[in-house]
């Protein structure tokens, strides 16, 4: 994973810890296949990372269709991002009725992908988002579809550390 090397020699060396992690989480984490390459593509959308997100693109690590999935995902956590803590922040009993009418049809089709990877790469967007909502219906969702606990700790690890490393990235620019 070439890519990994890009996002690494970006990093300087007050963030060593950042520089290593990148490697141990996303290429030596419990996730099936490239899993973590596209939890890293989201996770890097989200943190608003233009950088690692055309690393990741261009790799070619990843199909078409599964950047396609993870970008759709992390968009949609966007809105939803801000909107679930909204209804919470308001604690409003009336508002916590009322539907959100925000359009999500790619739920629909999962984004192009099995269900599954695209909760994953929901729930990436949503840890860098900071929704507590949207973590726990994500985290949950793929628990039944017979994800481990050690699974969704890898998914919040690249998270952590692609949010980590954008920061870095942003701030030596």
């Amino acid at each position: 994973m070439e890519f990994l090397t890009s996002i690494k020699n970006s990093i300087p060396d007050y963030a060593k810890d950042i520089r290593l992690n990148v490697d141990s989480t996303i290429a030596r984490s419990s996730l099936e296949g490239n899993d973590a390459v596209g939890v890293a593509l989201a996770a890097a959308f989200a943190a608003k990372s233009k950088v690692i997100v055309d690393l990741i693109k261009n790799s070619g690590n990843i199909s078409p269709e599964e950047i396609q999935a993870a970008m759709t995902a992390a968009a949609l956590m966007g809105m939803n991002n801000v909107w679930y803590p909204f209804v919470e922040m308001a604690d409003d009993e009336d508002l916590k009725t009322q539907g959100a009418q925000l359009r999500m049809n790619a739920y629909a089709t999962n984004g192009g992908v099995d269900k599954r990877r695209f909760e994953m790469y929901a729930l990436a967007a949503s840890i860098v988002g900071k929704c507590h909502f949207c973590v726990k219906s994500h985290f949950d969702l793929l628990k039944k579809e017979g994800m481990s606990t050690v699974q969704l700790r890898d998914v919040g690890r690249i998270a952590a550390v692609i949010n980590a490393a954008s920061q870095v990235i942003a701030a030596e620019a």
